[in-house]
């Protein structure tokens, strides 16, 4: 690995950050939104007890449970895998590691995820299409990271049968929004 690249943040920044409605009828709103930045974020071989004060003085809440995700005003934390969150926040790079300094790994993943929102009665019937997975059991609070359309992303449940986000690869952004623009059409 090249001598001083490990939290260099890029000179080309990737992202322009926005929201976008992209689609809003009576049953269902779909929201493009790439406002927060994007993090993982590692624990390093420290207490859990001091990782979890620490999570808790930067975001406002512990680090979430497997397959569920936490969130605030500001940020939204999920499990990715053991000692490891996906991290949505208005804290920059530099905020991050400062506050994670030998408590953990931090690398900038914006401009490689962005989220899409979904909002309304018409959520039920279009993740009936999208999801398999038992829906009565998927509430609030819930996450899982499964493939729509054979691309993997993170599904979070906001409100049961009402909101959810959508967590996927940039790479296929056009490819999800067709998906999804389309399957609202049907529902």
């Amino acid at each position: 690995m090249e001598i001083g690249y490990v939290n260099k943040r890029p000179l080309i920044k990737p992202n322009i950050f926005s929201s976008e409605l992209l689609i809003d009828t009576d049953n269902i709103k779909l929201t493009f939104d790439n406002s927060k930045n994007i993090f993982s974020l590692n624990k390093a071989n420290v207490s859990s007890k001091t990782f979890n004060l620490r999570f808790k003085d930067s975001f406002g809440f512990l680090p979430p449970d497997i397959s569920k995700f936490n969130s605030s005003e500001n940020s939204i934390a999920l499990w990715a895998r053991k000692n490891s969150y996906i991290v949505l926040s208005n804290m920059t790079m530099n905020e991050l590691t400062s506050a994670f300094e030998m408590l953990g790994s931090v690398t900038d993943q914006t401009g490689g995820w962005l989220l899409f929102k979904i909002d309304g009665k018409g959520s039920l019937s279009l993740f009936e299409k999208l999801l398999s997975i038992n829906l009565d059991n998927f509430s609030d609070g819930s996450c899982v990271r499964t493939s729509i359309n054979k691309i993997n992303c993170f599904v979070l449940c906001k409100k049961k049968f009402q909101a959810y986000d959508i967590i996927c690869p940039i790479s296929f952004s056009e490819s999800m929004k067709s998906r999804l623009t389309e399957l609202i059409k049907l529902t």
